[in-house]
């Protein structure tokens, strides 16, 4: 008799995690009855569903409105972190003289800092993209100047062998070696630009699930309010995976073959 076939690894790795997260869905809402948990300490996931029902069509118009604000703030946070990146790389001088400064300013929590910005730049759309910039900004940078850093010296040598120039270098070479480590820090980079969308909608929004959730929380409404942060664990997921697809259809040669379906 012939062995039985195994699931695809495609269809495994998404009836695993499924069922795994229905599972904890399942034992979730057991607790909440049989221990008859208060809904303002801990909604089941029955009334956290009702309470997103109760929100309409609201609860799409405010997820546009933050995810508008995650996707301009990483577009800024890509293109000053990427250039950067490969410049601190490149560059000692840069490198010395910037890069310091940039981890001083990263270690400065971005919520103690974002009032500030408020008064600074106003209550516009202005401050809430400077907080998601600064928010993912780092990780981007310092996953491409890594990879750029970490280029083969073979690789180098070879190019200068056949007498290009440091800018072909750059461009033909260690970018496209950077490649995975690029997209690795942007993977980072685009779920904490949704914590960073948060924060600042927390200190100067009036619209998005950060503020959502701030003015269903005071009103007592915990069910509505966790409804809005299962939106937003949902987005970074969606974000997350939308940039490994952008990495498997752009630039496939690069992705490891165990990280392959």
């Amino acid at each position: 008799m012939s062995s039985p076939t195994p699931f695809p690894p495609v269809l495994r790795r998404i009836l695993l995690p499924l069922g795994t997260f229905c599972a904890f869905l399942l034992i979730w809402q057991w607790a909440s009855n049989a221990f008859d948990v208060p809904v303002y300490l801990l909604p089941s996931p029955i009334d956290i569903w009702i309470g997103g029902v109760k929100l309409g069509p609201v609860l799409w118009t405010h997820t546009l409105e933050t995810l508008r604000t995650i996707l301009i703030g990483f577009a800024c946070a890509c293109a000053v972190g990427i250039p950067l990146g490969v410049l601190v790389a490149v560059n000692r001088t840069v490198s010395e003289a910037v890069y310091p400064l940039i981890v001083f300013l990263n270690a400065i929590p971005i919520i103690a800092i974002a009032p500030i910005l408020v008064v600074i730049f106003g209550t516009d759309m202005t401050t809430r993209l400077i907080i998601v910039t600064l928010t993912c900004f780092f990780p981007i940078m310092v996953a491409t100047a890594s990879g750029i850093m970490e280029t083969p010296a073979e690789m180098l040598d070879l190019s200068k062998v056949a007498g290009a120039s440091r800018l072909t270098e750059i461009f033909s070479v260690r970018l496209p070696y950077a490649i995975p480590f690029i997209f690795s820090g942007l993977r980072i980079g685009v779920t904490v630009a949704v914590i960073g969308a948060v924060v600042a909608e927390f200190v100067n929004a009036d619209k998005g699930l950060g503020y959502l959730v701030t003015s269903a929380t005071a009103q007592f409404a915990i069910p509505t309010a966790t409804a809005c942060v299962v939106v937003l664990a949902l987005l970074s997921v969606a974000l997350y995976e939308a940039v490994n697809w952008t990495h498997k259809l752009f630039f496939n040669w690069s992705v490891r073959h165990d990280d392959k379906p």
